[in-house]
């Protein structure tokens, strides 16, 4: 009689645990629902993608102006993230939203764009200084890894908001596998422009793989051009 009850109360259970998730999906705001989605693209687009291919073509090409092109898709890279920034605050604030920030992601996500302006400030100083001075070592340093912390960050922070947004676990496995070659990637350019560079310092704050110029005409530049992250 018993072992009667306690299936009956298990089998209550799972039917209406069926009944409240086929409601909860009707109940889903299609507008919210594309905006956590545009959202969740962007972000990993830009952090994963975007900003690390921006790192690694200013160590890998060599011609002139490269230190430019370099800066426009960093540019770019941080517009994707700035307009994904600006879904992430509607997404907190919408009236209807179910997503509570148990994680930290949208903590994070602030600091990380924050700091990203920072080093777009800093890139654009350390190319006039070493334009103008031809040797800028500090500077050109802690822009180089302040971009490669920030950055990684911003990757880290985007598995984040796939698990607070309640991605499958599929997706979550495909975005870190991704992720994870780009970066693992984009770790050996770094460490093989700084094999190359035997302690010699340019505009990046290491050698790039290349060897011709890159920048603009300046004497200086012929080094390498203005290393992002």
């Amino acid at each position: 009689m018993l072992s009667k009850e306690i299936l009956s109360g298990l089998i209550l259970c799972l039917l209406r645990g069926s009944v409240s998730a086929q409601e909860e999906k009707k109940h889903i705001d299609p507008v919210h629902h594309n905006a956590v989605i545009t959202h969740g693209t962007l972000m990993g687009f830009a952090f994963a993608f975007l900003f690390p291919l921006g790192a690694i073509v200013i160590r890998t090409a060599s011609f002139r102006g490269l230190v430019w092109v370099h800066a426009g898709i960093q540019a770019f890279s941080y517009l994707v993230a700035l307009t994904g920034l600006g879904l992430g605050v509607y997404i907190a604030v919408y009236p209807r939203s179910q997503i509570k920030a148990s994680n930290g992601h949208p903590i994070i996500g602030i600091i990380v764009v924050g700091a990203l302006l920072l080093q777009a400030i800093g890139g654009l100083l350390n190319h006039y200084v070493y334009k103008k001075h031809g040797k800028n070592v500090m500077l050109s340093l802690t822009h180089v890894w302040w971009g490669r912390i920030i950055v990684t960050l911003g990757i880290i922070n985007a598995g984040l908001g796939l698990q607070l947004s309640g991605n499958t676990k599929k997706g979550e496995i495909a975005y870190g596998v991704i992720a994870g070659v780009i970066w693992v990637t984009w770790v050996a350019v770094a460490v093989w422009s700084h094999l190359r560079s035997r302690g010699s310092v340019g505009e990046t704050g290491e050698k790039a793989v290349g060897n011709s110029a890159a920048g603009s005409d300046n004497s200086p530049e012929r080094v390498k051009g203005n290393g992002m992250a």
